[in-house]
């Protein structure tokens, strides 16, 4: 009886520690902020996250990427909001079982997200793939309401119908694209981001899991393979003439050495985008902002200061 008695207190001491921890935790939890990808849940079901406060730059990845792409240029735009997205079927976005993957759906949901949020003074920047989501969607913000888009970035980026990549006409191809995904997947990503790099030596084994991960998901390869099916609009003609009408200041940055969109897209991007600077990266593929984020982050401050604004 003594024995329990000697042990009592110490029990009694133990719980109210217990309960004082776990009501400390829920104080703490009640007043963090939420996490930043909720507003974009909550408007598109996509996932994003959102770095500082300013007038917004949405940035687009390219195809079977995500928003890791952009990590080289996080908390590079001090007096902006940068929001990453992960577009629908990549990183931890929805990838339903459907077959709405095309550009103009991409595009809908990142305007749905502008619409809701009541973006103005906005930057869109894509690379790749996501700077042909960029440009659909400077298009469509031109129409509605053109004072919400303030300048347009395009990086190594897509926007017609010829000189498709090698990766995306085999991801297009019946059965040589799921092979690829489904028994090839990380030769088939290291393929990809050894095209995409001049300088071979900066691909990392960390960047090539954060590549391949993602794919392992429920649903990602399906997605992704829907993306490269979709990824050529049937009236891409009547997208690519409405090119001219845009009157957006436009940065066109691009890789010398990129292997998998050639220089001379960017070339016909820079005739077409009548408002448009075209800024070239010596020894670099496909992915500045990644391969050379310093270089490509000295041209958009130069864009930045020439629009009057301080990155």
């Amino acid at each position: 009886m003594r024995r329990v008695e000697t042990r009592l207190p110490r029990i009694l001491l133990l719980s109210a520690s217990l309960l004082m921890i776990v009501s400390v935790l829920a104080e703490s939890a009640a007043g963090a902020p939420a996490p930043s990808g909720d507003p974009c849940v909550a408007t598109t079901f996509l996932h994003c996250v959102s770095y500082g406060s300013g007038d917004p730059i949405i940035a687009l990845h390219g195809l079977g990427g995500t928003l890791y792409s952009w990590r080289n240029l996080v908390n590079k735009f001090p007096n902006h909001q940068l929001i990453l997205f992960d577009l629908k079927g990549a990183g931890d976005s929805p990838k339903p079982h459907d077959k709405h993957y095309s550009i103009e759906d991409q595009a809908n949901l990142i305007l749905q997200f502008i619409r809701q949020n009541d973006l103005k003074n906005l930057t869109l920047m894509g690379n790749s793939y996501g700077g042909a989501v960029s440009l659909f969607l400077a298009i469509e913000l031109s129409k509605e309401l053109p004072s919400r888009l303030a300048s347009l970035i395009l990086i190594d980026s897509g926007g017609y119908d010829e000189d498709l990549p090698t990766h995306l006409k085999l991801l297009r191809t019946p059965l040589i694209g799921w092979l690829g995904l489904h028994l090839l997947l990380r030769f088939s990503i290291k393929r990809v981001l050894h095209d995409s790099y001049y300088d071979k030596n900066k691909i990392t084994d960390e960047q090539v899991d954060a590549y391949v991960n993602p794919l392992k998901a429920p649903g990602a390869r399906y997605a992704l393979l829907q993306t490269a099916k979709q990824a050529i609009p049937k009236n891409i003609d009547q997208i690519t003439a409405q090119y001219k009408n845009l009157s957006v200041p436009t940065l066109i940055i691009w890789g010398l050495d990129d292997r998998i969109i050639p220089l001379k897209i960017g070339g016909r991007l820079h005739l077409d985008l009548s408002h448009s600077t075209l800024e070239l990266i010596d020894r670099c593929g496909h992915v500045p902002q990644e391969e050379m984020p310093a270089e490509t982050m000295i041209h958009i401050t130069q864009f930045f200061r020439g629009l009057g604004w301080i990155p």
